[in-house]
């Protein structure tokens, strides 16, 4: 989505920030009163601290003709993504959505891979099993791996995998 950058109406436009200043441009942009947004992402497996869902962008919502130039300047940020006379930004209601997702933790979280039937053929698509195929067994949800009997050599095998390495 694009905004005239003669337009006096609001929108979450993107900013191109510096590299690793997402966070600390969107804390100066709110203390001067305006506001930013960088989703954050925690993948299942991540320990530590999340990281920008889109590295390098983030999103303020501000008005283009009148305080774009201003936030161009500010700490942390490179440019806005301007293409002609058109700044690119993202609709108020994916913004929000994002937010929503969040759940007051301050960061998103991928959602799990779909839990499989029990007695469902399954295929390995990746790893030591790739192309061999198995009977599920059963979904082990809280580490979101699937026990499966894998048929190798004549013999029925129990194999835990990661759901996302089955298809």
């Amino acid at each position: 989505m694009y905004a005239s950058l003669s337009s006096a109406g609001r929108v979450w436009a993107v900013l191109s920030a510096k590299p690793r200043k997402e966070t600390p441009a969107v804390a100066f942009m709110a203390k001067e009163g305006y506001r930013a947004y960088c989703p954050l992402l925690l993948g299942r497996r991540e320990k530590g601290a999340p990281r920008p869902l889109f590295p390098g962008y983030l999103f303020v919502w501000l008005s283009p003709k009148v305080e774009l130039p201003e936030v161009r300047r500010f700490p942390g940020i490179r440019r806005a993504l301007v293409f002609g006379d058109q700044v690119a930004c993202v609709e108020s209601e994916l913004v929000d959505h994002w937010r929503e997702r969040e759940g007051g933790r301050g960061y998103l979280t991928p959602d799990p891979p779909p839990a499989f039937q029990v007695g469902q053929r399954v295929r390995f698509k990746e790893g030591v099993f790739a192309g061999l195929e198995a009977t599920v067994v059963a979904n082990l949800p809280a580490r979101e791996r699937v026990k499966v009997l894998l048929e190798h050599l004549g013999m029925e095998v129990p194999v835990e995998a990661d759901r996302s390495v089955l298809s």
